[in-house]
This record gives C-alpha cells, sequence and structure tokens, in this order.
C-alpha cells in the first residue's frame, strides 16, 4: 500500500512542478466567489434577525394596545421602544392603521441592514383582541 502512495506522490510532484503560479491564478478565481457566497449568507442571516425583531415588535405592540383600559397608541409605543433596543431594524416606522374597537393591529415595516447593493425592506403585522371588562 505505501509503494502506491509512495508512486502517487512522486506522479503528483513530477505533474506541478512545471506549473508554477497556477494555485496563485485559481485562488484569485475564488475568491471572490467565496467572498460573495460568505456575504450572502451572512445578508440572509441579517435579513431573517430583522425579520424576527420586526414580527417581535408588532406582536408585543399588539398585545400591550389590546390589554384592559390600553389603547392602539400605547401598543406602537411600546413596539417603537422595543425596536429602539433592539436596534436591528433601520428606518422603523410603526403603524396601528387597521385596528377596530374589537381587534388592535400594529405593522412594523423598514430596512435591513446591508452588505450587498441590495435594498431589503422588511413589513410585519400582529393583530390580537381587545381586552373587554366582563
Amino acid at each position: 500500500m505505501s509503494g502506491r502512495i509512495r508512486t502517487w506522490w512522486r506522479l503528483r510532484h513530477e505533474a506541478v512542478r512545471g506549473q508554477s503560479g497556477v494555485a496563485t491564478l485559481e485562488f484569485l478565481i475564488i475568491a471572490p466567489i467565496l467572498l460573495f457566497i460568505s456575504l450572502l449568507v451572512l445578508q440572509l442571516g441579517v435579513f431573517f434577525l430583522a425579520s424576527t425583531a420586526a414580527h417581535t415588535a408588532a406582536r408585543k405592540g399588539a398585545q400591550t394596545g389590546a390589554q384592559f383600559r390600553s389603547s392602539p397608541g400605547q401598543g406602537a409605543a411600546r413596539a417603537e421602544a422595543w425596536l429602539a433596543r433592539v436596534g436591528v431594524v433601520q428606518q422603523a416606522q410603526v403603524s396601528t392603521a387597521g385596528s377596530t374597537g374589537q381587534r388592535v393591529r400594529v405593522t412594523v415595516s423598514g430596512r435591513v441592514m446591508n452588505f450587498l447593493p441590495w435594498d431589503l425592506r422588511i413589513e410585519r403585522s400582529a393583530e390580537d383582541t381587545v381586552e373587554k371588562n366582563q
């Protein structure tokens, strides 16, 4: 078995001997592709993090706005405060459009931090039923 390995190594060494600089050329071709793939994976991770943060803020806002003796405005304030503490969603806007006397709807929209030249925007909503005193 070790004779085969030595023969393979000798043949490989002889084949590479006349190809100086090929490894550098291969690296220059592959490195930008690997860098782009790495940035793409990082961008997707940040997108999903911002999406989850926006949905959590909308859910917290809807829960707060639906509490007994609360208002949709208080829910929007809670969502804005939570987003300010987390800081993942850029240019975040919170809206309570679509809220009624029975349901509170909070919508969070904003931009995602970019590593690639894309303008990624997110919008997440949550609804909750208003608590009434029986």
